[in-house]
C-alpha cells in the first residue's frame, strides 16, 4: 500500500510527467499513521472480553495461490481476475484470497491436523 508511483516519461522530451506521486503522498502518511499496532490490540482485548480466540495469519500469497491445486505464481492474478496457470481454475482474486486466509486460519485452529478442514 505504502508503494511509490511508476515513473512516467515523456518519450519526446524525456521529462517527466505527473504520476499522482504528490497526491498519494498524504495517503501514505495516513497508512503509516493509523497505530496499526494498536488496533490489533484492541482487537485482542475485545476478544478475550468476549471468549474468542484471534489467530494472526500471513496474508502471503494468499491472492496468488491456487485454491486448487496450491501453485503459486505471480502471473495467476490479473488484476481482479484469478486464472491458475497450473490447472485453469478461475475466480474473482480478492474473494479467492479471502477463502485462502480463512482456510488457513482453520487449519491452525483444528492444531494442523490432516482431514479436519477444508
Amino acid at each position: 500500500m505504502l508503494k511509490r508511483c511508476k515513473i512516467k516519461v515523456d518519450e519526446n522530451t524525456g521529462r517527466f510527467l505527473k504520476n499522482g506521486q504528490s497526491r498519494k503522498k498524504g495517503l501514505n502518511r495516513a497508512i503509516s499513521d493509523a497505530s496499526w499496532g494498536e488496533l490489533i490490540l484492541k482487537i485482542e482485548y475485545l476478544a478475550v472480553k468476549q471468549g474468542k480466540v484471534v489467530i494472526k495469519i500471513n496474508p502471503k500469497h494468499s491472492s496468488q495461490e491456487c485454491r486448487n491445486c496450491g501453485h503459486i505464481d505471480n502471473s495467476n492474478r490479473d488484476g481482479e481476475k484469478f486464472i491458475c496457470t497450473e490447472c485453469g481454475y478461475h475466480e474473482h482474486a480478492d474473494i479467492g484470497a479471502a477463502k485462502t486466509i480463512r482456510d488457513r486460519g482453520l487449519f491452525l485452529s483444528t492444531g494442523g491436523l490432516p482431514g479436519t478442514c477444508c
